[in-house]
């Protein structure tokens, strides 16, 4: 896209804005084979849709690309509204715009900046924000892939609280990277909203099956008769008794969050393995875990 026809902002639009939305309307029509109908810009009475998009399937689409800054009652209008319709709603930050607290791009990074508006999406989204960016080519503009942030908490406490500057608030939060796979779109009801994303796993699965995987090769590695590591198996398959009992709290736990400690942070791992405890996947001391995440 030629950049002299996107410097003109208006007094409604700036030109960043502009051409995430009409890249992002090209990129998706042209890859998601899903897309039944399209448009670029679309009203429904009182709102206009950045981008609308139809299913095969018949289920309706808007995506709300937002670069200026933008308050967490506003966006909860919007998709209230959207949603009254039937219509499904995917929001689409751009990385390097006022709408976000500090500048984000494709990377794990550590106690980075986060607006109110992100921390709300982030909830929404069942732990993800999607972002894009947009980079120079001499007279042409391209897109990035959408990309997904999850934020967690810092190992240090003094980062969890919100934090005031002038009239803005943020968080500070680790952020972990994920690509997404491909440009399809998928609807989901979560958190009383109905929204659209993209194919991508949360890193948060993520990161529990890493850990399942790991403890169970651990643990296979010291008990070579062990099973499966749920709660109604204590015991090996020949009735003896099982290395893992005596393996798998403290000195277990410790081996789990130095493995993924440089990229995830203690307290996220911590929270991965409470909740793989409650979904009965592995057998950890809960109330141990629960003691270690509150001094984290």
């Amino acid at each position: 896209m030629n950049k002299s026809l996107l410097f003109e902002s208006s007094s409604s639009e700036s030109w960043q804005h502009k051409a995430i939305k009409y890249l992002l309307y090209k990129t998706i029509s042209e890859e998601d084979k899903n897309v039944r109908e399209k448009s670029l810009e679309k009203y429904f009475n009182n709102r206009r849709a950045d981008i609308y998009f139809k299913l095969h399937s018949g289920q309706e689409i808007v995506i709300e690309v937002q670069n200026s800054n933008i308050s967490v009652k506003e966006i909860i209008k919007r998709t209230e509204d959207y949603n009254k319709k039937g219509v499904y709603v995917l929001w689409i930050l751009h990385g390097e715009g006022n709408c976000v607290a500090s500048p984000k791009v494709p990377k794990d990074d550590k106690k980075i900046r986060i607006s109110t508006a992100e921390y709300f999406l982030h909830k929404i989204y069942g732990g993800r924000v999607y972002y894009v960016n947009l980079n120079s080519s001499r007279q042409k503009l391209i897109i990035s892939t959408p990309f997904a942030l999850h934020f967690s908490y810092s190992s240090n406490k003094k980062y969890r609280r919100m934090f005031t500057a002038k009239y803005d608030s943020y968080f500070i939060r680790n952020a972990n990277f994920c690509l997404i796979p491909s440009w399809n779109l998928l609807c989901v009801k979560y958190n009383g909203f109905k929204i659209a994303r993209f194919y991508d796993k949360s890193i948060k699965s993520v990161l529990k099956n890493s850990i399942f995987n790991f403890v169970i090769k651990k643990t296979k590695k010291n008990c070579n008769n062990c099973r499966i590591l749920f709660k109604k198996q204590r015991s090996c398959s020949i009735n003896q008794y099982c290395n893992f009992k005596s393996y798998n709290n403290n000195k277990l736990i410790k081996i789990v969050i130095k493995r993924f400690n440089e990229k995830y942070g203690k307290f996220f791992i911590l929270q991965s393995i409470l909740d793989l405890i409650k979904e009965r996947k592995i057998d950890f001391n809960k109330y141990y875990i629960v003691k270690k995440l509150k001094r984290v």
